[in-house]
């Protein structure tokens, strides 16, 4: 049985005022999915300071072997 773990952060974006997820990490940007009024859904690179992450969710991932 192999286990691995799934790390999503959720983010506020002073800028807009939404929320969003955080896609790829990087010490100093990050991408990050957020969708708009429209709902037209965007994937921007942001600098690290111009998000607060708010929340991060765990999902655990398990893989029987045979």
């Amino acid at each position: 049985m192999k286990e691995y773990y799934e790390v999503v952060n959720i983010v506020y974006i002073h800028e807009l005022q939404c929320y969003g997820a955080v896609e790829n990490m990087g010490a100093f940007a990050s991408n990050v999915r957020y969708t708009i009024e429209d709902g037209t859904e965007v994937e921007e690179l942001m600098e690290n300071d111009e998000f607060t992450i708010i929340d991060e969710i765990v999902f655990t991932h398990v893989e029987e072997s045979n």
